[in-house]
């Protein structure tokens, strides 16, 4: 027998047959046309993990939530291992995750979760419906929960994911020779890329209360050219919202910023902080990223970073079949 298009609830009062939670059918759904005009939000959401359980975490979301999820119209930047290369492991005893995921708006942001009286347009079957992928997804949350021990932040980002682009920085057309180390010069050649580890480096910033467009303005055109060229890839630079159910509090002394980069390993982020001139020498370009880096520096109050291992999700092309079902309006 074909599904109907709605869920059906037989309560057997008189011999206890059937239970409230039993469903016989699937939900299929239509969708309007998208929504202009909205301003992109991303939920940050970190977890607390078992011990040795985040690839265990990972696969069951690559699996069995995303593809259902990014149905839903969310696309996700990618859930991260939190690691510790410098300094001391901030929690010994357990693994740590920290995912990305972008919405459209804090409105589909809200209709991705479940209605309740604070969030009466919440429920995700009414975006993307049910059946086996919903099924899979259902199952993939149902997994993680097994290895997830609470969570210290979920924070709401608005701003910028920084373009994939081509940039192209003249040459000076000056000519060079071999010294023995007494110049005041610093081109640079530079000899084959090495494979690595990569990393991402996430960078939480204190600004100045209302400058995060100008500090983004700054970081796009004069401190990211510089670092794209020195092998450095910009994820995106967002401003926390406060918006519920979120953990941060706004202070009205600054704003917080987060951004992060690509980077090829620890060796690369290493040469980066000790001697930056030595990979992409000393030319115009470095002059504009110093002045900008001061500008920046002049804006921000504090500065701290954590270190995530984790390839970017890049939202894979995922096919699903449609269920072999015919439907009616049944309103």
């Amino acid at each position: 027998m074909k599904a109907t298009n709605r869920i059906i609830l037989f309560v057997a009062l008189s011999c206890g047959a059937f239970t409230s939670s039993t469903i016989l059918a699937q939900v299929p759904v239509r969708n309007e046309t998208p929504r202009a005009g909205q301003q992109e939000i991303i939920m940050m959401r970190h977890a607390y993990l078992e011990a040795g359980q985040y690839e265990y975490w990972k696969e069951q979301s690559y699996t069995g939530v995303w593809p259902w999820f990014e149905r839903l119209g969310a696309r996700i930047i990618g859930d991260f291992e939190i690691v510790y290369p410098v300094g001391e492991d901030e929690t010994p005893g357990q693994d740590e995750a920290l995912r990305f995921a972008r919405y459209a708006s804090y409105e589909h942001w809200q209709a991705t979760r479940a209605a309740s009286p604070d969030n009466p347009t919440g429920g995700s079957l009414r975006l993307s419906g049910s059946g086996p992928l919903y099924d899979a997804n259902n199952e993939g949350l149902r997994n993680r929960r097994t290895v997830a021990q609470g969570s210290k932040e979920a924070v709401f980002l608005r701003g910028y994911m920084a373009e994939t682009r081509p940039v192209f920085m003249p040459g000076t057309a000056e000519e060079f020779e071999l010294t023995d180390g007494d110049s005041d010069v610093n081109p640079v050649a530079l000899a084959r890329s090495e494979p690595g580890d990569e990393l991402l480096l996430l960078s939480h910033d204190k600004v100045t209360k209302g400058s995060f467009e100008e500090v983004h303005a700054i970081s796009r055109d004069g401190v990211w050219p510089y670092m794209e060229k020195i092998g450095v890839r910009p994820v995106g630079k967002w401003r926390v919202v406060y918006l519920q159910p979120s953990t941060p509090v706004e202070n009205g002394d600054y704003d917080e910023v987060y951004t992060l980069y690509r980077i090829a390993s620890i060796d690369h982020y290493q040469a980066i902080m000790g001697d930056i001139v030595a990979l992409g020498g000393d030319g115009p370009d470095y002059d504009l990223l110093v002045s900008s880096l001061q500008k920046i520096g002049a804006l921000t109050q504090e500065t701290t970073r954590r270190f995530l291992r984790g390839a970017l999700w890049g939202s894979p092309p995922s096919y699903a079949p449609p269920l072999d079902s015919d439907y009616r309006l049944a309103n």
